[in-house]
């Protein structure tokens, strides 16, 4: 990872990318600092190693795995990521927070999120990935907890447009699904923390059967995305109040609406038919 990186994308957005990678020191570090970046940015590298329990050396290799020269770059870092204009506070939700708080805390984590996601997203892959999809035969769609609403959605848009587009809630199913794809099918793996177990299987197997695969997460260091032709990246911090927090979805939610919208655009007459189709078939279900 090289500065520029680090600076275009943010230090929080880095340091939460690479928490579930971090052992030892640099883990503990990392945890802290996400969960106090104002105090942060107030301590020399002694108070924090300190306050922490790790050595000075340790945060040095940190701040140097990210990309930053050394602590004080870090600390300069966070200093820009806590004055934007777009973060109006970072913290977490905590028991003491009113419901006006917390909504404006979710609020804020959720404009950030997507604000940073569109910073780091790479428009060539992501246009790569739509083409797939447009081109394919079928496409196959896996994902597992917080992740099945946002791959519901994504199967119910695609199917509206009249793409052939499978997605199961069960883990079996959607690996049966896997087993079955071909050279002409695309496979779509959606997870945040990318170390779902069974979406990383499922879209590995179908990998493996010569599909396109495209995976959807947070973390450009995880399992899902050993098995991607094409990797899509949101940027969402780490919360120690929930493990996964809304804004996290709206991320997700974000790119997958950019895919179908995509999708649309390159198949425009017969994406309208389609639509013409579907809600001719279904509008006895509205008043």
């Amino acid at each position: 990872m090289d500065n520029q990186s680090s600076y275009e994308r943010g230090a929080l957005a880095e340091i939460s990318d690479a928490l579930p990678k971090l052992k030892g020191s640099a883990q503990k570090a990392a945890q802290f600092i996400l969960n106090s970046p104002r105090e942060t940015i107030n301590l020399t590298i002694t108070e924090l190693g300190a306050r922490v329990g790790v050595s000075e050396a340790s945060i040095v290799r940190f701040a140097q795995a990210l990309g930053y020269s050394g602590f004080h770059a870090l600390k300069i870092g966070l200093a820009e990521d806590l004055v934007s204009p777009m973060l109006l506070v970072h913290e977490d939700l905590t028991t003491d927070d009113s419901a006006a708080d917390a909504v404006q805390k979710a609020m804020t984590a959720g404009m950030r999120s997507l604000e940073d996601t569109v910073r780091i997203l790479d428009m060539t892959v992501l246009e790569s990935a739509i083409q797939a999809i447009c081109a394919a035969h079928r496409v196959e769609l896996f994902a597992s907890g917080n992740s099945i609403p946002l791959a519901m959605d994504l199967n119910f848009r695609l199917t509206k447009i009249g793409l052939y587009c499978r997605f199961s809630i069960d883990p079996t199913v959607q690996e049966m699904y896997a087993s079955l794809t071909t050279p002409e099918d695309v496979a779509i793996g959606i997870s945040h923390t990318g170390s779902s177990k069974d979406t990383v299987y499922a879209l590995e197997l179908a990998r493996q059967r010569g599909a396109r695969t495209v995976c959807i997460t947070n973390h450009s260091d995880s399992p899902l995305t050993r098995h991607g032709d094409f990797c899509l990246f949101t940027s969402t911090r780490v919360s120690h109040f929930r493990e996964e927090e809304m804004a996290s979805n709206l991320a997700t939610l974000a790119l997958t609406e950019a895919l179908y919208v995509g999708v649309c655009v390159q198949r425009s007459d017969a994406a309208a038919q389609a639509v013409s189709k579907t809600m001719r078939a279904t509008r006895h279900r509205k008043y």
